[in-house]
């Protein structure tokens, strides 16, 4: 167990240090137009965390979890999934040239709702750690994962209005934020990581 444990806090905090990177680095990348470098990072930084949905069954140990850890494999997967295919349509259409329309219209179908649906289904898997880490008694744990988890109604509204031609006024109030995203997901792994390292 201690060997699967050490492995998967390297990765998981070379993911963070990725993110870090990235968060430094961000506006200078941004301003030089290296967003397809900016994805294959992100990409990068998904796979690093790979092995936690995994370690934390193994650790935990809950019949739910198995279940659960499924979700956060998945979830993990279409984020490493959609950062390299958003990588290569970047880097190919600022090389061919390709009109903004194209390339946007591109973009939309790699990212949108795709990423909506990941977060779905990260949602689902963090509520199921809410239960396993309250069936083992680790309170504090529990109750940051339910809270995380309770974002799954943002998450499922930001789809059903990208999924409709014509929402609702109340569904054209809610807005999706890039930076929000980012945060929740850098809060969720720093938290998970943190309670492996000190386990």
């Amino acid at each position: 167990m201690i060997p699967i444990i050490i492995s998967t806090l390297v990765l998981g905090w070379i993911g963070i240090v990725l993110f870090v990177i990235l968060a430094v680095t961000f506006p200078k990348l941004a301003k030089n137009n290296e967003f397809g470098f900016i994805h294959i990072l992100m990409a990068f930084m998904y796979t690093m965390w790979l092995p936690i949905p995994i370690t934390l069954y193994e650790i935990l140990h809950t019949t739910s979890l198995k279940v659960g850890m499924i979700f956060g494999l998945v979830y993990l997967s279409m984020m490493i999934i959609t950062m390299s295919l958003q990588t290569g349509h970047i880097v190919h259409s600022a090389k061919e040239s390709q009109s903004q329309a194209i390339s946007n219209h591109f973009m939309e179908i790699l990212s949108g709702p795709f990423e909506l649906m990941a977060n779905i289904v990260k949602s689902i898997w963090v509520l199921f750690l809410a239960v396993a880490f309250w069936e083992q008694e680790y309170v504090m744990m529990a109750n940051l994962m339910g809270i995380i988890g309770i974002l799954i109604i943002y998450f499922v509204l930001l789809l059903i209005k990208e999924s409709l031609l014509k929402p609702n006024k109340i569904l054209n109030r809610i807005v999706g934020n890039p930076y929000f995203f980012n945060i929740e997901v850098f809060c969720l792994f720093v938290s998970l990581l943190i309670f492996l390292t000190f386990i």
